[in-house]
């Protein structure tokens, strides 16, 4: 009976060790990135996008799954069209639409033939489309102290709900891991039997 609790014991450890190498693996993987020549400018303006982490066909580049750039959205206006080289990148030209001033967001998608997403895609990268006379339309944020504090089109507080789910999240793995080795050492634990006389 007690060789039984300390193979379920090592089994168990040894399906714990599985997952954590598994999540640490996933959490390594590449997630496809884009990065444009320009964040901002006019409408009609030229800009290149690269990007990296796109998914290949290991057996014919040619026959790899294009990367459709898209204006504001998954569904929005097709800004280009283009196979990754066999290292998964991509580089694509292509003129900003019309539209008003503001933030928008350039997708970059890659479905395979059944219409699935590529693991790590789509990718983003924001543009700002300038005012008539090459203004930001974001107007600069003031201090208490009067000075003037320099925006940015990323969100702090996105930042920061991802950081504290991901410190929440290892939080409760290492809880939950805890109690796990708590229970497997109670198990050991010899139970003494009450003899009658």
């Amino acid at each position: 009976m007690n060789l039984r609790k300390k193979v379920t014991t090592v089994f168990g450890a040894a399906a714990a060790a599985s997952v954590i190498a598994g999540a640490a693996a996933f959490a390594c993987t590449n997630l496809a990135t884009l990065n444009l020549s320009s964040t901002a400018g006019k409408a009609g303006d030229s800009v290149t996008v690269t990007g990296s982490s796109f998914r290949v066909n290991s057996a014919n580049v040619a026959s790899s799954d294009p990367v459709v750039l898209r204006w504001n959205g998954t569904e929005g206006t097709q800004l280009a069209s283009v196979v990754p080289d066999k290292a998964g990148n991509i580089s694509a030209t292509f003129a900003i639409p019309e539209g008003q001033p503001g933030y928008y967001v350039i997708v970059a998608t890659q479905k395979d033939a059944k219409g699935v997403d590529a693991y790590g895609t789509p990718a983003r990268a924001s543009f700002q489309i300038l005012g008539a006379n090459g203004q930001s339309v974001v107007t600069p944020a003031v201090s208490s102290a009067g000075s003037t504090v320099a925006s940015s089109p990323s969100s702090s507080g996105i930042i920061a709900l991802t950081v504290g789910l991901g410190a929440l999240g290892l939080a409760l793995f290492g809880a939950g891991f805890v109690a796990f080795v708590r229970q497997a050492r109670r198990r050991d634990v010899p139970v003494t039997a009450s003899v009658r006389k």
